[in-house]
């Protein structure tokens, strides 16, 4: 063989080995590749368990909220109801406040005791029913 048939030869050794590096260049970053893809499915399912998990927590905070909002809204309207029922006894207070300003019932007492007795005891038994009513366990 001649000079021209080593060069042939070297130039197909060299192409051997260029193809051999490259094959060994392609499946080396075929396997990095591989491995990448396996990690990267590994930590989507990981994410996509946590993001039901955070989604799971965020429901159940939402109806704690709901919740929350419809009780401080009922007690909104519990205090309304109760701050009319003050109001309607404070006027009725005043009322009976007026009566006994206007009225001496010392001297009352002393001249009709049976009168007076009866209808302080009425109204003594009448305050204590309402009493009782007010805060029987229902």
């Amino acid at each position: 063989m001649g000079w021209s048939g080593d060069v042939l030869l070297a130039s197909r050794n060299v192409m051997s080995y260029i193809v051999a590096i490259l094959l060994s260049l392609i499946a080396t970053f075929g396997t990095a590749g591989y491995f990448y893809y396996q990690q990267a499915e590994a930590q989507i399912a990981q994410l996509t368990l946590e993001n039901s998990v955070y989604e799971a927590a965020t429901e159940a905070q939402k109806e704690t909220i709901e919740n929350l909002q419809t009780a401080m809204t009922l007690q909104g309207e519990e205090l309304n109801s109760l701050t009319e029922k003050n109001g309607e006894i404070q006027q009725e207070m005043n009322r009976y406040l007026s009566i006994f300003k206007r009225h001496n019932l010392s001297k009352l007492a002393d001249a009709k005791p049976g009168l007076i007795e009866k209808r302080v005891n009425d109204g003594t038994q009448k305050v204590f029913d309402s009493i009782r009513n007010d805060t029987a366990t229902k």
